[in-house]
């Protein structure tokens, strides 16, 4: 009988490192995001730009984000929690508007077009060294 001996120290490290990566990663593709949003946002006065920010369970930009909005801010976005990362959006009050569009004005979007830029980059196998870095 042939005994076959199993060392998992290798993955038992990997598995307790997976909370922190996961988390390390997610913050990274919220910024990502953050960034594709930015390029994506309609200007005008440069206020729906400015106002697109992230917050992490460490970090908020809402502070710096509000302060370029021209005084048309709406609610802080909430901390994360839980199983969520971050929250990552405009701050400006009239940001759904310029996204879905009204019966008056065509859509403009700019935070779908960026989370589809993001699943793709995170989801081509060639980026996935960077990310998890």
């Amino acid at each position: 009988m042939t005994v076959i001996k199993v060392d998992t120290a290798v993955l038992d490290r990997i598995i307790k490192e997976l909370p922190e990566r996961v988390e390390r990663v997610g913050r990274k593709m919220a910024f990502v995001l953050e960034g594709y949003a930015k390029r994506n946002a309609p200007v005008d006065t440069g206020a729906l730009r400015n106002s697109i920010y992230t917050v992490t369970k460490t970090s908020d930009g809402y502070g710096a984000a509000a302060s370029g909005t021209k005084g048309r801010t709406t609610e802080e976005h909430p901390t994360p929690s839980g199983k969520i990362i971050a929250n990552v959006g405009p701050c400006v009050d009239y940001a759904e508007f310029q996204e879905f569009g009204t019966s008056k004005m065509a859509a403009q979007p700019y935070m779908t077009p960026a989370v589809e830029q993001v699943e793709k980059d995170f989801n081509d196998p060639k980026n996935w060294e960077e990310i998890i870095a």
